[in-house]
C-alpha cells in the first residue's frame, strides 16, 4: 500500500525516489515468485495499483487499511506493507481500528520528523451558508513550531470589501504555539463571500503554503419554510424534521392537526402525515396551499384516509384491498430525473415501510423515485412519487416508517446520509419558489471543493407547462481566463443533466441556451470552486504512528534504505503460511455407464467362447 497523496512530495525532498521506486519494484518482483502479491495506493480514496503521482489531495488511512482488512480476508491475507509518512487528515486514526486481520503488517516511513520552523493556519471554521443580516464566526486555528519569541500577526482579508478587516498580533511563547482566534462577520450582501485568514511568515520557513487558508461562506436573503403537520405523534415526523433540519435553509416547523394554527401562507412547503385520516380531513390546508401554490407532500400511514387521499390530489391513486397493511421495500428508479440522487444508494437492506394493501397508480406529470418490492418480488407499483403542476407540486410516500431506515442507515454507514438525502432533496425539489420561466438551468449548491464533482440540471417547458427535452441544449462555461469550454447537455428522461466532472480552483460563469418554437432561450450563473490543500498544512511525517501500527499487528516498521529486508522478514516469518485447500469428490459406480457397458461385453464374450468351444 503506497501513500500517493501530495504530502509525499515533501517527504521525497531528503529520500531518493528513484532508488526507493526500484527497491519496491524490486521488492515486489522477489515476493510474487513465493506469494500472490496485491498492489495498492492510497490517498483520499484507494485504487488498485502502486501509484508515485502524489497528487491526492487528502489522506484516509483507516477506510484504506479497512477496505484492504475486508476486502482480502477470505482470501489468506497474510501480510500488509504500508509505505507513507504515517499523515491522515480525512477519517479516524488507523489505530483505533478495530478489524479482525490475523495477519502481519510492516510499515515503511516515507519523510522527515524534523520540526521545521513553521508558522500555519492550521484550521478554519465558518458556516457554509448563512442568512442575511446575521452574524457569523470565523473560527481560525493557528500554530507555530520552532518559533519561540517570534511576533505573529493573523489577519482576515475579505474579498467584497477588498480589505483587511480583522487583525490581531500575538507572540509564540513556546516553540509548540497554538491559538484559536474567533472573529464574529456582520453579513451586508447575499451572495458568495470569499474570506483569506494569512499568519504572517518567519525567517527561514520552508514551506509557506499552509501560511494561509480560504474561506467561503454563501450568503442568502431568504429561509425556506416547512411545516409538518401531524395527525397524531410520530416517529417518522421526529425523522423528518432532523433530517430537513441538516439543510441550515430550512426552517422546520411542527404542529398537530388538532391544534393547527399555523398560517399556511409563511410556508414553502407543508408535509401532511397520515392527512387526511378519519378525525381530520385537512380540507382547510389543503385548500389554502393549492390556492396560494404552496407545494404539499403526503405520506400515508394507517390513519390515513385513502379515499379521501385519492380525491384532493392526482399525484398517486391507491385502490385499497383490505384493511391490513403491506410490508414493502424499496427499489430505486434509474429513470428518474427531476432531481439527481446517489445512483450507488444500497436500499436493499433498508427495514420495510407500511403501505397500504392495494393497487398503486402515478397520476400525469409524475416521476416514481422509488418502487415498491414485496418479500423477493419487484413490482411497478409507486412508493415515492413526485408531481409538477402548474402552479405548484406535489409529493406522495404511500409508507411510513421511515424513521427505521435512518436508524439502520446510522447502524450501517455511522451516519444518516442515504436516508437524509432522499428526503433532502425530495424536500428542495418541492419547496422550490414557483419559477414561471420555460427553461432554467440550476446547480445543486454555488460553492464546490476541488474534488467535487460539478452537476447541471436543466428543464425546458412548452406552452402547456409540460416538461419536455427535444431541443438540444449547450452549455458554456467561462473560467477566471475567459477561457470558454463549451458541451452539449444529455438528455435525461424529459430534462436535461450534465456532468462537468471535477474543475480547478477558481470563479465560474455559465450559460446554457436553446431553441424552441421559433424562440431562443437562455440561463445563466455563476459558481465557485475552492482550492484544497489540507495536504500542505502538516508535512511532518509522523513515524511513531507506523511504528505502533506495525506493533499492533506483529510486524516491523523500517526506512525507505531498508526495503529490501522486508524480503526477508516475510519469508521468516511462521505466520504466513501457504493454505493447501483439498476436495473429495464421491463419484457411484453407478454413474460409470462405460464400465457397465464393458462388464456386458466381456459376459458377452465369454459366454460366447464357451458356447462355442462346448465349454459350460
Amino acid at each position: 500500500m503506497q501513500d500517493n497523496s501530495a504530502s509525499e512530495k515533501f517527504a521525497f525532498k531528503k529520500i531518493d525516489s528513484i532508488a526507493y521506486r526500484k527497491n519496491v519494484a524490486a521488492l515486489i518482483a522477489d515476493l510474487e515468485k513465493d506469494y500472490n502479491v496485491k498492489e495498492y495506493s492510497y490517498g483520499s480514496t484507494l485504487t488498485d495499483t502502486v501509484k508515485h503521482a502524489y497528487n491526492e489531495n487528502s489522506t484516509d488511512l483507516s477506510s484504506a487499511l479497512e477496505m484492504i482488512m475486508t476486502t482480502l480476508e477470505n482470501k489468506n491475507l497474510g501480510g500488509i506493507i504500508l509505505a507513507g509518512d504515517g499523515i491522515y487528515n480525512k477519517g479516524s486514526s488507523p489505530l483505533n481500528l478495530n478489524y479482525p486481520f490475523q495477519g502481519t503488517m510492516y510499515t515503511i516511513g516515507l519523510g522527515d520528523t524534523t520540526i521545521q520552523r513553521d508558522a500555519l493556519v492550521a484550521r478554519v471554521f465558518a458556516n457554509k451558508v448563512v442568512y442575511l443580516g446575521d452574524q457569523f464566526a470565523i473560527r481560525s486555528d493557528v500554530a507555530a513550531y520552532a518559533c519561540k519569541g517570534e511576533n505573529l500577526n493573523v489577519s482576515i482579508f475579505s474579498h467584497q470589501d477588498k480589505r483587511v478587516i480583522a487583525s490581531q498580533n500575538m507572540n509564540a511563547n513556546s516553540d509548540h504555539f497554538s491559538k484559536a482566534i474567533e472573529t464574529i462577520i456582520d453579513t451586508k450582501v447575499a451572495g458568495v463571500q470569499h474570506f483569506t485568514i494569512t499568519i504572517s511568515k518567519v525567517i527561514g520557513e520552508q514551506n509557506i503554503a499552509n501560511n494561509t487558508q480560504e474561506v467561503y461562506v454563501e450568503v442568502i436573503d431568504s429561509k425556506e419554510n416547512v411545516l409538518i403537520v401531524a395527525n397524531a405523534p410520530h416517529p417518522d415526523v421526529f425523522a423528518l424534521k432532523e433530517a430537513l433540519s441538516k439543510n441550515k435553509n430550512y426552517k422546520v416547523d411542527v404542529a398537530s392537526a388538532d391544534k393547527m394554527n399555523k398560517p399556511v401562507g409563511d410556508y414553502n412547503l407543508i408535509i401532511l402525515h397520515n392527512i387526511p385520516s378519519a378525525n381530520y380531513n385537512g380540507n382547510s390546508i389543503i385548500e389554502q396551499a393549492q390556492k396560494q401554490g404552496i407545494s404539499l407532500w403526503y405520506i400515508t400511514g394507517t390513519q390515513t384516509a385513502i379515499p379521501l387521499l385519492n380525491k384532493i390530489q392526482t399525484c398517486l391513486q391507491i385502490s385499497t384491498r383490505g384493511f391490513n397493511p403491506n410490508e414493502v421495500q424499496a427499489m430505486l428508479n434509474k429513470e428518474f430525473s427531476y432531481f439527481t440522487i446517489n445512483p450507488n444508494a444500497d436500499l436493499n437492506n433498508l427495514p420495510p415501510l407500511s403501505t397500504p394493501f392495494g393497487d398503486f397508480t402515478a397520476g400525469p406529470n409524475t416521476q416514481t423515485l422509488l418502487m415498491q418490492k414485496v418479500g423477493s418480488v419487484a413490482t411497478n407499483y409507486p412508493l415515492w412519487v413526485v408531481q409538477q403542476n402548474a402552479n405548484s407540486r406535489v409529493g406522495v410516500l404511500a409508507g411510513e416508517g421511515i424513521w427505521r431506515w435512518r436508524l439502520y442507515d446510522y447502524y450501517q454507514h455511522k451516519n444518516q446520509d442515504i436516508v437524509d438525502d432522499f428526503i433532502l432533496k425530495t424536500a428542495q425539489y418541492l419547496s422550490v419558489k414557483h419559477d414561471k420561466r420555460q427553461f432554467r438551468t440550476v446547480l445543486p449548491k454555488s460553492v464546490f471543493t476541488e474534488s467535487e464533482t460539478v452537476s447541471f440540471d436543466a428543464e425546458l417547458y412548452n406552452e402547456n407547462y409540460e416538461l419536455i427535452n427535444t431541443p438540444d441544449v449547450t452549455l458554456n462555461i467561462v473560467d477566471e481566463a475567459n477561457k470558454k469550454s463549451t458541451f452539449s447537455m444529455n438528455k435525461d428522461g424529459n430534462s436535461y443533466s450534465f456532468n462537468a466532472g471535477n474543475l480547478a480552483a477558481g470563479k465560474y460563469t455559465y450559460t446554457s441556451s436553446t431553441a424552441f418554437n421559433g424562440k431562443t432561450y437562455t440561463a445563466n450563473g455563476t459558481f465557485t470552486i475552492v482550492a484544497q490543500n489540507i495536504e500542505e498544512v502538516n508535512t511532518t511525517a509522523d513515524f511513531g504512528l507506523l511504528n505502533q501500527l506495525a506493533k499492533n499487528y506483529g510486524g516491523e516498521f523500517v526506512f525507505p534504505n531498508q526495503v529490501m529486508s522486508l524480503r526477508d522478514k516475510i519469508r521468516n516469518n511462521q505466520h504466513i503460511k501457504t493454505v493447501l485447500h483439498s476436495t473429495v469428490n464421491n463419484d457411484p459406480l453407478i454413474n460409470w455407464k462405460w464400465l457397465f457397458a464393458l462388464l456386458i461385453l466381456l459376459l458377452s464374450a465369454e459366454w460366447f467362447i464357451r458356447k462355442r468351444s462346448g465349454n459350460y
